[in-house]
């Protein structure tokens, strides 16, 4: 009989220790998709196919030796463009309702794949080489024909406005800027979004962030200020469960004038254009026409 407890009782310990061993080992491999590429799709290889007048395939350098990939079509009414910035799982074809409204708006759009994904170069690591990459899509811009250097603007989503607002508080060029569902501090967002099963999965999330190479200084919550004095758009939704509704008001009042909040009502992570499309649509290009067109 004290044998049968004695084996019950080691059975019982072995599950345990597979269960925590399953946990944390999911838990870290499933951040390290993040930095995984994400293929281009059939739409990306073909920009003829979205309707966007001129829009086609181009690239350039950045520094440290990756090669962009990126959609790009010029202005037809203004002299200003906009670079977007996509999130992770994703690359540039999943801003193609912000990169159509934009060029609509007659902005000139410059839509990239960050490096390690889609079609562009380079290793992921949400730092520095993403920073490398959107203002090398800025200097790009400065020498196209049509385009006014001052009138450059950007937009990036979830991860995306994670490293434009890094880009943006260093590269003064870029003369707008909005972000749409930023973490305002990479570690927190992920210890939130993996707090299931407490310090069990939290813990290997991130040593997994952390053997990627992600930094974590230049946090959006630390930075968003030194954006000002250019005009700053925050974008999110109410019903966000990646990145809460406080992470965005928190970024709002650590930024400085000029700059707005704009919540989505009934929206989660980045859905805004399925949610409230003409709304939304309307709200990013008011934006952009107020801030890179003024004067002309």
């Amino acid at each position: 009989m004290q044998k049968s407890a004695q084996y019950i009782a080691l059975s019982l310990l072995l599950l345990g220790l597979l269960f925590v061993c399953y946990i944390a080992a999911r838990s870290y491999w499933d951040e390290r998709k993040d930095y995984v590429r994400t293929r281009s799709t059939d739409m990306s290889k073909h920009p003829e196919r979205t309707g966007i007048p001129g829009l086609g395939e181009i690239s350039f350098a950045a520094p440290g030796g990756p090669s962009i990939a990126a959609w790009y079509a010029p202005p037809s009414t203004t002299r200003a463009a906009i670079v977007l910035v996509h999130g992770v799982d994703a690359e540039r074809s999943s801003l193609l309702f912000e990169t159509r409204v934009l060029a609509q708006a007659g902005f000139g759009v410059l839509a990239l794949d960050l490096p390690g994904q889609g079609a562009s170069g380079g290793k992921t690591e949400w730092g520095v080489p993403e920073r490398r990459a959107i203002s090398a899509a800025v200097t790009w811009l400065t020498h196209r024909p049509g385009i006014d250097p001052n009138r450059i603007g950007a937009f990036g989503l979830s991860m995306g406005a994670y490293v434009l607002a890094q880009a943006a508080a260093v590269d003064k060029r870029i003369s707008a800027v909005a972000l749409a569902a930023s973490p305002n501090d990479v570690v927190e967002f992920n210890w939130l979004a993996t707090g299931r099963w407490g310090l069990l999965s939290q813990y290997p999330t991130y040593w997994a962030l952390r053997a990627a190479g992600t930094p974590v200084d230049m946090l959006p919550k630390d930075i968003v200020g030194e954006i000002a004095p250019r005009p700053l758009l925050i974008v999110q939704g109410d019903q966000d469960g990646l990145v809460p509704e406080w992470m965005a008001r928190q970024l709002y009042v650590a930024a400085r004038e000029p700059k707005d909040l704009y919540i989505v009502r009934g929206a989660h992570h980045a859905d805004y254009s399925s949610v409230a499309p003409l709304e939304y649509r309307t709200r990013l290009t008011d934006f952009y026409l107020r801030t890179l067109t003024r004067g002309e």
